[in-house]
């Protein structure tokens, strides 16, 4: 396969998988290779383990402030989803988070978790979002406004349902939404008047429903065959409008992955919750119990003992050769990152109370290793831990 039909093929999948204020996976520069910024934190994300999922954090910036300087601009994200890939098994599962979950971000306090790329740009709202789910994130992608309604105009527009009158008015925001119920054909400009309106009676859980509804029309016009010759004006509209740090290498496998995923093989969710006012404020709260099952469900539905590996001797690797070993023996590696020191003589087992069988499991493995019971009084983890040792290299 040539490499211009790889690129083509990427930018598809990631329209297929795109949702709300657009986020479209492009290859920057089509003949140089991606360089990180000098000043770009690279290691936000997870360390991704080969076998087991990809997760990646797509981001919809909005407009930011109206008439500021693009360099000092603060862009929120208008739209937050999570895409978990399993190419194994061939299956895409989305995750919405509704922009105003109420949410610690470190540094800030209790914000809603769209302000944290305008606090700390991609890589703190990969922080926030890992923390708040519990999940390593291995890439972002994060996509201007503007790119949306380019890529739509692009495709020819996208057929949408609107289920009912759409009016909402903001010239502070600069948002002027006027839309009728019926079926149409939604232009670029239109299509981003539906998916930021807001103003539905379960508030941001509805926009979320209808961004899922756009995506769903999305796909089937992505999937169509004429899409695939409109390909080349798509990679030029949105090149300039995508900050990642998915690396050329990752190009083919994900090409290869997109050519065999079909519609079915798309599940889609959202954060259960409700909104309420909290102070004058409109948050969203997440139903802590359920969120968590869903979470299971959507990353760890394999019923493989989950743990966590951590790098305690400081030799490159040594982390990653454990958690692939582990891998290999059907155990579900959710984290790879370092202790808090390179002093650990000995591997170790760290585990709660609740988890001492699986803790014990993992011991088959690592013969080496010792079991060490949490305090009850020490709260940090919740599955059981690695921490490997000099003892290992």
């Amino acid at each position: 396969m040539k490499r211009p039909l790889k690129i083509a093929l990427c930018i598809l999948l990631f329209i297929i998988l795109s949702m709300g204020s657009g986020f479209y996976y492009v290859f920057r520069g089509l003949n140089d290779p991606l360089v990180p910024n000098s000043d770009q934190n690279t290691s936000s994300t997870d360390e991704f383990i080969k076998g087991g999922r990809q997760n990646i954090l797509l981001l919809g910036m909005d407009a930011g402030t109206i008439g500021a300087k693009e360099e000092h601009n603060r862009h929120r994200s208008d739209t937050i989803i999570v895409v978990s890939l399993d190419k194994k098994n061939k299956d895409v599962k989305i995750l919405s988070i509704p922009r105003d979950t109420r949410i610690k971000i470190g540094g800030y306090g209790i914000q809603k978790i769209n302000a944290a790329t305008a606090f700390g740009g991609p890589d703190l709202a990969v922080k926030t979002v890992k923390d708040f789910l519990g999940v390593p994130i291995h890439n972002y992608v994060a996509v201007k406004l503007s790119s949306f309604r380019n890529i739509v105009d692009v495709l020819g527009g996208v057929e949408i349902d609107i289920k009912e009158r759409m009016k909402y008015t903001d010239p502070v925001g600069n948002i002027y939404i006027d839309l009728h119920p019926g079926q149409q054909l939604l232009d670029g400009d239109k299509a981003e008047q539906f998916v930021r309106y807001r103003e539905y009676p379960d508030a941001d859980v509805g926009r979320v429903k209808a961004q899922q509804q756009f995506m769903e029309a999305l796909i089937d016009k992505a999937l169509r065959p004429a899409t695939i010759l409109k390909l080349p004006k798509i990679i030029d509209v949105v090149q300039e409008n995508v900050e990642t740090d998915i690396q050329p290498l990752e190009f083919a496998s994900l090409a290869n992955f997109g050519r065999q995923i079909k519609q079915d093989d798309i599940k889609m969710y959202i954060i259960p919750g409700e909104g309420k006012y909290i102070s004058g404020t409109s948050y969203f709260l997440p139903f802590q119990n359920q969120m968590n099952e869903m979470i299971d469900e959507i990353f760890f539905d394999d019923g493989n003992i989950k743990v966590a590996v951590l790098n305690g001797n400081g030799a490159k690797g040594v982390a990653s050769k454990v958690a692939t070993e582990l891998e290999s023996q059907g155990f579900k590696v959710v984290t790879v990152a370092n202790a808090d020191s390179f002093d650990y003589d000995t591997t170790t087992i760290l585990y709660p109370k609740d988890k001492k069988s699986d803790a014990e499991k993992i011991a088959e493995v690592l013969t080496q290793a010792r079991l060490e019971e949490q305090e009850e009084t020490d709260k940090r983890i919740d599955l059981p831990t690695i921490i490997v040792g000099k003892d290992v290299n």
